[in-house]
């Protein structure tokens, strides 16, 4: 049964393209086998491209955060540093009401002295 021409293998190492053909369909598989390796590389690569841009876009927007936070704190600094300066400024205001203060009792007293002085002397 195995004898039969119908499972009896033909011979492979027969041609039937012109040898010019042939070698232009050894060359086209060539090219085929790079094709698809350089599509599976190419692939890999956007892959990873997709990858990085995703990281890219966390730092972004971490950065992006960050520079907010940063806004913010300087803004709050400016309203400690506008508060300090008014505070300053009535604190300066309040010493020279003070020291008028101060000086007019110095005044008064010596004044008062003195006229005690010349009373109690005259």
């Amino acid at each position: 049964m195995l004898s039969l021409s119908s499972f009896s293998q033909a011979d492979t190492t027969k041609i039937l393209l012109p040898t010019k053909i042939a070698r232009q369909v050894a060359q086209d598989l060539i090219r085929y086998d790079g094709c698809k390796q350089e599509l599976r590389l190419t692939q890999d690569k956007v892959y990873k491209l997709e990858g990085r841009e995703i990281q890219k876009d966390t730092i972004i927007k971490l950065l992006q955060e960050k520079d907010e936070t940063n806004k913010y704190i300087i803004h709050q600094h400016e309203l400690q540093i506008g508060q300090y300066e008014h505070m300053t400024y009535d604190l300066q205001t309040e010493l020279k009401g003070q020291r008028t203060k101060t000086f007019l009792w110095k005044v008064g007293t010596f004044v008062g002295i003195a006229t005690s002085g010349y009373l109690f002397i005259k």
